[in-house]
């Protein structure tokens, strides 16, 4: 096998039929569906734009949309930080992106 390398720090998975399912909820206007406002929320942050799929370098979380994880919450999406996967999170509709980044990242034990 050849490694690869890449910038990221952390991966966070989202469950694509969750996120297809609430059909937007999220980002400033609540248009937007989970994986595209947590890309935004991460370029923002890192004074980049967002990307619509994860790439090797130049940027430090990927957001990467997994098929279902057979945990179908109501009015949430179901989110997993490779980081730590044994602390999935519901995220409801509307919620900040901002401070569940940060958690995750104190989780990671950056800050």
């Amino acid at each position: 096998m050849k490694p690869i390398k890449s910038d990221w720090t952390d991966v966070v998975l989202v469950c694509r039929k969750c996120a297809k399912k609430l059909d937007g909820g999220f980002g400033p206007h609540g248009d937007q569906p989970l994986p595209k406002a947590l890309r935004a929320e991460i370029a923002r942050r890192e004074g980049g734009k967002p990307m619509k799929k994860p790439r090797r370098k130049g940027v430090h979380v990927a957001v990467i949309e997994v098929d279902c994880l057979d945990i179908c919450p109501k009015g949430a999406a179901m989110l997993v930080p490779a980081g730590h996967p044994g602390r999935w999170r519901a995220v409801p509709r509307g919620a900040d992106l901002g401070a569940l980044l940060d958690e995750i990242a104190s989780e990671r034990g950056d800050d």
